[in-house]
């Protein structure tokens, strides 16, 4: 069992049978605590009778289902979960176990921190995306509307059970969504990783996958160890978001949602071709990354006539300042620049040019 560690958390690689799970929920620490599992239908119907199964102390646990979908991210869900708790007489010493996907994670963390003000909780990410990415780091929020984690909080969680096992029941388009996001670590900030990933299937789960997701875990711990609260070099991780929500947030509010991760390679190559037009990388890397993401990701359902309503979401995200909007741009594979402002033209050209099937 690998173990790594960020802020106050503790994150555990491997199977979660053998992760010591059980005997942590029954140490001084949890034993009398309160449990409550926060999940979706889908990983209810898949993984909830091993899971409760598996670990005795478990056995009196509350569970609640949310409704699964970026589309349920959302303060009515948190409104219904919070009046469960109270309901469920929970108190500031009881423990919330986020056991799904990204939006679980993001939805369960916030819904703990900001119950009572602040539960202890535990992430035990079932997708790709959320292993790699959402429930590490401390992000925690809730949509509003086509506005991407416009509500949220900074709030760690005690611990996170990081086990491949669960990725066997993911669609495919779920792998690849959670991909986009190791194909973005290696992008900002490892040049030989992003070089390797060229030459790994996410649907082809071999053992050594877990390797390949501990790679990524460590690129986003270091630096949200040195940037817990992003002011500074953490802002790199958005590199692929300022354009990719905008993107995400379009087909929601259309009601033809996306993955997270096709909205954010797509993101990726808009955000890079500006790097290239801002003369920050030359042709051949944008090439690279261009082929690369292309090959892999099937092209977004918007058309030329939508850029006008998908620009105005650009200016309501939470990286701008004083409302100029702020990118994560590449000045290398491997290396990234944030705080970037970029002119609308070049914006518009961006998005163009994603929308161009022909290239």
């Amino acid at each position: 069992m690998d173990t790594l560690t960020y802020n106050q958390s503790e994150i555990r690689f491997g199977n979660l049978k053998d992760s010591g799970f059980n005997a942590l929920l029954s140490s001084p620490r949890y034993a009398q605590s309160k449990k409550v599992i926060i999940t979706d239908e889908n990983v209810f119907d898949l993984w909830m009778e091993d899971f409760i199964t598996s670990f005795e102390a478990l056995s009196e646990a509350e569970i609640i289902q949310l409704p699964p979908g970026e589309e349920n991210k959302v303060l009515d869900i948190c409104n219904h979960v919070w009046s469960a708790l109270s309901e469920y007489e929970i108190g500031r010493n009881d423990l919330i176990i986020n056991l799904g996907g990204g939006v679980i994670t993001d939805m369960g963390g916030f819904i703990a921190a900001t119950f009572k003000r602040g539960l202890s909780f535990i992430n035990i990410p079932t997708t790709l995306l959320s292993q790699v990415d959402a429930s590490v780091g401390g992000k925690t929020g809730v949509d509003l509307g086509p506005y991407k984690n416009q509500v949220g909080v900074f709030a760690d969680p005690d611990y996170v059970f990081i086990d491949s096992r669960y990725l066997a029941t993911l669609p495919n388009v779920e792998l690849d969504s959670g991909f986009a996001e190791m194909l973005k670590h290696g992008l900002i900030a490892d040049a030989d990783y992003w070089n390797a990933l060229k030459s790994v299937d996410p649907k082809v789960i071999p053992a050594g996958l877990l390797e390949t997701i501990h790679q990524s875990v460590l690129i986003k711990r270091k630096i949200v160890t040195e940037d817990h609260l992003e002011q500074g070099q953490r802002k790199n991780l958005n590199f692929g978001h300022t354009i990719g929500h905008a993107l995400e947030g379009f087909c929601l509010s259309k009601n033809k949602p996306v993955p997270h991760g096709f909205a954010v390679a797509w993101g990726m190559i808009a955000e890079s071709f500006i790097s290239r037009e801002m003369e920050l990388i030359d042709a051949r890397l944008f090439d690279d990354i261009n082929t690369t993401i292309r090959s892999r990701y099937t092209h977004i359902d918007i058309s030329n006539s939508d850029i006008d309503q998908i620009k105005p979401l650009l200016l309501n995200d939470k990286k701008n300042v004083n409302g100029s909007i702020s990118f994560t741009l590449l000045t290398d594979i491997g290396q990234a620049v944030y705080n970037q402002h970029v002119n609308d033209e070049l914006i518009d050209a961006a998005i163009r040019f994603i929308l161009n099937r022909e290239v």
